[in-house]
C-alpha cells in the first residue's frame, strides 16, 4: 500500500489541507501542537475509522458544522479513494480507478461495507494497521531501554499475543465465579437427605392433628346444645334488667334536671334585681349626655376655621402667580409659533434625507449582492458544466452509445437518455434472472435423475439374479449391462449439472455486473434531477442580476438630491435657533400654568372658603348660647377635658340602656323556669312508682349469667384449641408444600451442580490453552524465526561489520562479528539504535506477511537522548529499503532526510501546510 494524496476539510485543527505523498521518505515537521500527528490520525480515520477523540463529533473543527477526509492510495497496482464525511451523520464511501487515465468508480457506501472492502483490498484489519504499519511515539526507544520482560511484553502487544494473555487472565475471575457458584450449590445440597426425612415427619404430624380436631368438634357440639337451652332464660331476664335500669337512669337524670332549674331560677332573679338598680343610674346620666353634641360641634368649628384661614391665604397667592404667567405667555407666543413652524420644516426635510440615505444604503447593499451573485453564478455555472461533462463520461464508461450521447446537449435530454438507459439495464437484469432460475430448475431435474439411478444400483448390489425394478429373472450379463447403463445415466447428469452450474455462475456474474451498472445509473439519475434544479436556480439568479443592474442606474441622481437637502436643513436650523429662548420661556410659563390650574376655579374656591368660615362662626355663637360654660376664650385643653368627661358618661349611659332592655325577657324566662320545676317534680314521682313495680330479680339473673358464661368459656376454649389445631394443620400443610418445593429445588441444584462442574472443566482446559506455555508460546515460537529473518535483512542495510543476528526466546538480540558474539549491552549507541529500528521494522514486515510498502513513524526520536536521537536520524536518512516512509517529527535535522518535506504551522488556531 502506497499513500498518494490526503485531503482534510475541518478535521480537528485543519480547515482546508491537501497533501500529496510520493514514494521515498516524507517528513512532516512543525512545532508541538501544530497539527502534525493529526495528519497520521486522519490516515488512520480514513482507513479504519480509528481516532483518539472521545467521539466523532470532537473531530469536527470548532465553529464548523461538517467535516470531510479523503485518502487516495495504491494497492496491488490499483488506485483507490476513501471518503469519510460528517455532517448530521457519518458517511463512508470507497472508489476504485478503472484505468490509469479514467475516473474513480464507486464501489460501496456504509461503515460496514467500506470496512469489509478495505480488509479485502489490504489484507489487514485496524489492529494490524495500528500495531504493524503505524509506529507510535516511543516504541523505538522502548526497544532499546526496556528490560527483557518489558520488551517481550511490548512485542507481544504488537503481535497481538497480549490479547491471549488478557484472555488467560480474564478467564480466571470467570472460573472463580463458577467455582464460587459450585461451592454455593454444594452448600445448598448438604441437607437434601434431611429434607426428605423432615417431609415424612411433618406428614405424620398432620394426620395426628386431624384426629385431635375431630374430638374437639364433638365437644363443641355438646356445649353448644347446653348454651341453647339456657339462652332463652338469659334473654328474658336481660330484657327486665334493661327496663329497670332505664327507669333508674331516668330518675337520676330528672333529679339533675330539677337541680339545674333551681339554679337557673336563682340566676334570673339576681339579674332582675341588677336591672332595677341600673334604671336609677340612667336617670342621673341623661342630662350630661344631651350636652355632648353641642361640645363636639363647637370643637369642630374652632378647628375648621383655622384650616380654612390657611387655605384662603394659599388661594390668594396662587391667583397672583397665574396673572404673572399669563402675561409671559402673551409676550412670547409669536416667537413660539415661529419656532414650531421651523421645527416642522426641519423634520420634514430630515425625513426626506433619511429616505434618500436608505436608498443609497440599499444601493450599496445591491452592489455587494451583485458581487456575491456574480461569484455564485460563476461557481454554479462551472459546477453544472463539470457535472454535465462527467455525467456523459459516466454514461460512456457504462456502455451507452456515443451516437446517443452526441445528441445530448441539455439536462432534459440527459435525464431522458439516462432514464432510458436505466430501463434497458433493468430489462437485461430481469432476463438474466429468468435464465438463472431456468438453469437452476434444470439442475434440480438432473439431481433427481441421479437419485433415481442410485437406488436401483444399490438394489442390484444386494440381489443376485432379479431386476430391482420389475423383479424378473436376469443373467449376470444383463445385471452388468444394467449397472453400466445406470452409471452412464449418473455420469451424464453429473456432467450436465457441472455445465449448468458454470452457466449459472457466468450468468450471475453478468447479472451482478449489470446490477452494479444499474446502481450507478440510478445514482446518476438522482444527481441529474438535483443538477437540473440547480440549473433552473442559475437561470433565476441571472434574472435577479439584471434587476440589480437596473436598480443601480439611479444612484447618482439620489446622491445629488441628498446633498441639496443637507444644505437646506443647515439654513433652517440657524433660523430656528433665533427663536429658541422665547420658545423655552413660553413652555416654562405654560408648564407653570398647568401646575397652578384654572384661575376661575381658584376664585370660586376662595369664595367657598370664606363662606365656610362665616358658617362656622355662626355655629360657635349658637353653641355658646346653648351652654353658659362655653365661651370664645375657653382654652383647647379645658375644652378637651370637658368633651372626654362627657364621652365617658355617654358610654356608661349607653351600656346601662342596653342592659335594661333585657328586663322583659328575663321576667318571661323566670315564669317558664317555675313551670318547668313543677313538671320535673311530677315526673320524678311517676318514675319512682315504675321502679317499685318492676319484677327484675338481681340474684336469679346473676345465677343464669354464671352458668351461661361457664358454658361459653368451655365453647371458646374448645374452639380456640380447634383453631390452634387448624392453624398447626395449615402450617404443616404449608411446610409440606414448602418442603416439596425445596426438594424439587434441591434436584434442580444437583443438575446445575453437575452442569457447572462440566463447564468448569472446559473453561480450565481453554485457559490452559491460552496460557504462556500454550498458544502464546506456539505463536512466539512461530513468529520469532520470521521476525529474526526480517530484522537481520533490515540490519544488514546499515552496513555494520556483523555477519549474523539472532533472537532468543525473550527476544534479546545477539550480534556476531569479527570479535565473536556480542549482546546489546556490548555494542555502541549507534548500533543499538540500528538494532532497535531493524527489530521494529522486522516486526512490521512479519506482521504484513512480508509485503511491506509503507510505514508511518510518529515522533520516532521521542524519549531518546541527544546522542541516540542523532544516530536514529542518520539511520533514517540512509534508509532506502522501503518504497514509502512517512515520518512525523519536530526535529528539524530530519528535514535533510526528506524526499518530500511537509511543513505544518498553526495560525489563529488553524493548521496550515506547506509542501
Amino acid at each position: 500500500m502506497i499513500f498518494t494524496k490526503l485531503t482534510l476539510n475541518n478535521f480537528k485543527s485543519h480547515e482546508n489541507t491537501v497533501i500529496k505523498f510520493n514514494k521515498g521518505i516524507s517528513v512532516i515537521v512543525g512545532e508541538n501542537g501544530a497539527g502534525k500527528s493529526t495528519i497520521l490520525e486522519a490516515i488512520s480515520f480514513a482507513l479504519f475509522k480509528q481516532h483518539t477523540a472521545k467521539k466523532i463529533d470532537d473531530l469536527v473543527r470548532n465553529n464548523a458544522n461538517s467535516m470531510y477526509v479523503e485518502l487516495e492510495f495504491i494497492s496491488n497496482g490499483r488506485e483507490y479513494r476513501i471518503i469519510r464525511s460528517k455532517k448530521s451523520m457519518l458517511k463512508s464511501s470507497i472508489y476504485k480507478k478503472t484505468s490509469k487515465d479514467g475516473g474513480y468508480v464507486h464501489i460501496c457506501t456504509g461503515d460496514k461495507e467500506v470496512a469489509n472492502e478495505i480488509r479485502q483490498i489490504l489484507d489487514i484489519d485496524s489492529d494490524l494497521f495500528l500495531n504493524a504499519i503505524y509506529v507510535r511515539q516511543g516504541e523505538i526507544a522502548d526497544l532499546i531501554d526496556k528490560t527483557s520482560a518489558e520488551k517481550k511484553n511490548l512485542i507481544a502487544k504488537l503481535l497481538g499475543i497480549d490479547s491471549l494473555e488478557k484472555a488467560w487472565k480474564n478467564l480466571l475471575p470467570i472460573i472463580s465465579d463458577y467455582e464460587n457458584q459450585l461451592s454455593e450449590l454444594k452448600g445448598k445440597l448438604y441437607n437434601s437427605k434431611e429434607l426428605k426425612e423432615e417431609y415424612d415427619r411433618k406428614k405424620d404430624e398432620l394426620n395426628s392433628l386431624k384426629d385431635k380436631g375431630h374430638e374437639l368438634e364433638e365437644q363443641i357440639n355438646e356445649v353448644t346444645e347446653l348454651l341453647d337451652d339456657i339462652s332463652e332464660s338469659k334473654r328474658n331476664m336481660e330484657r327486665e334488667k334493661e327496663i329497670y335500669e332505664a327507669q333508674v337512669n331516668n330518675y337520676e337524670n330528672e333529679q339533675k334536671t330539677l337541680s339545674k332549674l333551681e339554679d337557673d331560677k336563682r340566676l334570673v332573679q339576681e339579674n332582675l334585681d341588677n336591672i332595677s338598680e341600673a334604671e336609677g343610674q340612667i336617670d342621673r346620666l341623661e342630662k350630661y349626655v344631651a350636652k355632648l353634641p353641642v361640645y363636639l360641634d363647637f370643637e369642630k368649628s374652632v378647628s375648621s376655621i383655622q384650616t380654612l384661614k390657611e387655605q384662603e391665604a394659599e388661594i390668594e397667592d396662587k391667583l397672583d402667580s397665574i396673572d404673572k404667567q399669563n402675561s409671559i405667555v402673551n409676550e412670547t407666543k409669536e416667537d413660539y409659533n415661529k419656532y414650531l413652524a421651523s421645527e416642522e420644516e426641519i423634520n420634514k426635510l430630515n425625513n426626506q434625507k433619511v429616505n434618500l440615505e436608505k436608498e443609497l444604503a440599499a444601493m450599496a447593499k445591491l452592489e455587494q449582492d451583485k458581487k456575491v451573485l456574480l461569484r455564485d453564478i460563476e461557481g454554479e455555472r462551472n459546477d453544472i458544466e463539470d457535472f454535465f461533462s462527467k455525467a456523459k463520461d459516466k454514461l460512456d464508461d457504462n456502455g451507452l452509445s456515443q451516437d446517443i450521447l452526441s445528441e445530448v446537449d441539455d439536462f432534459n435530454s440527459l435525464e431522458k437518455v439516462t432514464n432510458g438507459f436505466a430501463d434497458e439495464i433493468s430489462a437485461k437484469i430481469k432476463d438474466l434472472s429468468e435464465d438463472i432460475i431456468s438453469k437452476n430448475e434444470e439442475i434440480v431435474v438432473f439431481k433427481q435423475n441421479i437419485e433415481s439411478s442410485k437406488k436401483p444400483l444399490e438394489d442390484l448390489d444386494e440381489v443376485e439374479d432379479k431386476c430391482p425394478i420389475c423383479q424378473s429373472e436376469i443373467t449376470p450379463y444383463q445385471k452388468k449391462e444394467l449397472i453400466k447403463q445406470y452409471n452412464l445415466t449418473i455420469q451424464e447428469n453429473e456432467k450436465a449439472i457441472v455445465e449448468n452450474e458454470e452457466t449459472v455462475r457466468l450468468l450471475t456474474k453478468n447479472k451482478e455486473s449489470f446490477e452494479g451498472k444499474e446502481s450507478k445509473i440510478q445514482d446518476l439519475s438522482k444527481d441529474i434531477a438535483g443538477y437540473k434544479e440547480k440549473f433552473n436556480h442559475l437561470q433565476n439568479e441571472l434574472v435577479k442580476l439584471g434587476g440589480i443592474d437596473e436598480s443601480l442606474e439611479s444612484k447618482e441622481y439620489i446622491s445629488n438630491k441628498l446633498g441639496e437637502i443637507i444644505l437646506v436643513i443647515a439654513r433652517e436650523k440657524e433660523a430656528r435657533e433665533s427663536y429658541k429662548e422665547s420658545y423655552d420661556t413660553f413652555n416654562k410659563a405654560k408648564g407653570a400654568l398647568e401646575v397652578l390650574g384654572s384661575q376661575t376655579e381658584a376664585q370660586y374656591k376662595l369664595k367657598q372658603v370664606k363662606n365656610e368660615i362665616d358658617n362656622h362662626v355662626k355655629n360657635i355663637k349658637l353653641a355658646i348660647e346653648q351652654d353658659p360654660h362655653l365661651s370664645g376664650d375657653i382654652s383647647a385643653n379645658e375644652l378637651k377635658d370637658r368633651i372626654d368627661d362627657l364621652k365617658q358618661k355617654n358610654e356608661e349611659f349607653n351600656q346601662l340602656k342596653g342592659f335594661v332592655k333585657n328586663k322583659k325577657a328575663l321576667m318571661t324566662q323566670l315564669d317558664t323556669i317555675k313551670e318547668d320545676i313543677g313538671v320535673s317534680m311530677n315526673q320524678l314521682d311517676i318514675t319512682k312508682n315504675k321502679m317499685e313495680a318492676s319484677i327484675y330479680d338481681k340474684e336469679r339473673y346473676e345465677q343464669i349469667i354464671y352458668r351461661y358464661e361457664r358454658y361459653e368459656r368451655q365453647k371458646v376454649k374448645f374452639s380456640n384449641e380447634l383453631s390452634e389445631i387448624k392453624g398447626r394443620a395449615r402450617e404443616s400443610i404449608a411446610n409440606l408444600k414448602q418442603l416439596t418445593q425445596r426438594i424439587s429445588t434441591a434436584d434442580k441444584f444437583q443438575q446445575e451442580y453437575d452442569d457447572i462442574s462440566d463447564y468448569l472443566d472446559l473453561l480450565n482446559h481453554i485457559r490452559s490453552l491460552y496460557s504462556k506455555n500454550g498458544i502464546q508460546k506456539d505463536l512466539r515460537n512461530m513468529s520469532r524465526p520470521l521476525i529474526q529473518k526480517y530484522t537481520k535483512q533490515f540490519f544488514n542495510e546499515f552496513n555494520f561489520n556483523y555477519s549474523d543476528l539472532t533472537l532468543d526466546d525473550e527476544y534479546d538480540v545477539t550480534l556476531y562479528g569479527p570479535e565473536g558474539e556480542s549482546s546489546m549491552s556490548m555494542v555502541s549507541g549507534g548500533e543499538k539504535i540500528a538494532v532497535a529500528l531493524a527489530l521494529r521494522l522486522g516486526i512490521t514486515q512479519a506482521m504484513s506477511k512480508g509485503e511491506l510498502d509503507t510505514i508511518l513513524l510518529d515522533e520516532p526520536t521521542i524519549h531518546l537522548d541527544s546522542s541516540r536521537r542523532h544516530e536514529l536520524i542518520n539511520l533514517l536518512k540512509e534508509m532506502s529499503v522501503l518504497p514509502q516512509m512517512i515520518i512525523v517529527t519536530h526535529e528539524s535535522q530530519l528535514e535533510n532526510a526528506a524526499d518530500n518535506l511537509i511543513k505544518v504551522e498553526k495560525d489563529n488556531g488553524i493548521s496550515k501546510v506547506e509542501m
